[in-house]
């Protein structure tokens, strides 16, 4: 089973505005309305991509919202457990710009959590994770949370022995890692603020065996017994693999038009911990995550990808290793 737990959801909307400028008045090309969450991105990626996955969302929602995201994920075919919050969920807007490719990002805080909230969520963790189970932690974390959150999750997922993934940013994440998940995924900025160290961000990977060595010389220091595996994400520079015993540098050259680069991180992983969890080996695993991080990019949504897309894509992946 998988469990994917959300601490702070969001409903994202899209807008897809060329030539988009600060300032200006503009005709909306598409818009594009979901319920989601870094945590939900990441379960309609990997239901996408195996119908027949366990998968289970446990999730903080704003009262207001249950039921939108109740038919959302009904739709999906996912389970989920929601803790209903007073208040309503966050809602991010992002432009798009498919001409000039950049993306604009407008976050709301979102409503509060209290210490009931939280201790609700612990107790239901601990009645339906199991030994053995997988639980990916992702996102920011809402008002009324400390930044030890995903730290005292993850111990409780540990004494529970399961496995822990964790996909967050800032404190949250660097406290986070202290509690030893086994696995992370940070991106470039992500990374540099686990090591505080900014000038990995200045990498360029115009040479990315010489880059990634350089950068796994310095995340080398992140792995542990426990925290064994370390998935980074450079965009559309490529992404990294890394554990004791190896590393890998992979990227697949797309040639076709990006739509929307936004959640291709949690498509990504979902990638990956589809084959993780069923034992697959760790290169099948990887190429699978940047198949269904490239196959993101060409939808509009996060988290939404085709299968079909995904699978052309595999055949155009380039994996090196690092030594």
């Amino acid at each position: 089973m998988i469990h994917a737990i959300l601490i702070n959801p969001t409903i994202d909307i899209l807008y897809k505005i060329s030539n988009f400028y600060v300032g200006g008045t503009f005709k909306v090309e598409e818009k594009l309305e979901l319920p989601v969450g870094k945590a939900i991105s990441f379960a309609i990626a990997a239901r996408e991509i195996n119908s027949e996955l366990d998968l289970n969302i446990i999730a903080f929602i704003g009262q207001e919202e249950i039921t939108r995201y109740s038919r959302f994920l009904n739709k999906k075919d996912i389970n989920y457990e929601f803790i209903e919050i007073k208040g309503n969920t966050r809602s991010n807007k992002t432009i798009i710009d498919p001409i000039k490719r950049i993306t604009t990002h407008i976050r709301e805080k979102g409503f509060k959590v209290t210490l009931t909230n939280i201790q609700q969520l612990k107790s239901i963790i601990k009645k339906r994770v199991e030994k053995d189970d997988f639980c990916v932690f992702g996102g920011s974390i809402p008002l009324g949370s400390n930044d030890d959150i995903y730290y005292e999750l993850i111990k409780i997922i540990k004494k529970r022995q399961a496995i822990s993934i964790l996909d967050s940013s800032g404190i949250p994440l660097i406290k986070g890692c202290k509690a030893e998940p086994r696995i992370i995924k940070p991106n470039l900025k992500e990374l540099s603020q686990i090591l505080n160290k900014k000038e990995i961000q200045s990498l360029t990977f115009k040479d990315p065996i010489k880059d990634s060595s350089e950068l796994i010389q310095q995340a080398n220091k992140l792995l542990s017994v426990d925290l064994s595996l370390i998935l980074i994400t450079l965009g559309e520079k490529g992404s990294i693999i890394l554990s004791n015993e190896y590393a890998y540098f992979g990227r697949v050259d797309l040639n076709e038009k990006i739509i929307d680069t936004v959640g291709a991180g949690d498509s990504f992983l979902a990638g990956f911990m589809v084959e993780y969890s069923q034992g697959k080996d760790i290169l099948t695993c990887f190429r699978n995550a940047i198949a269904a991080g490239a196959a993101s990019c060409l939808e509009m949504g996060p988290g939404i990808l085709n299968r079909k897309t995904k699978t052309r894509l595999l055949k155009k992946i380039m994996i090196k290793e690092i030594t």
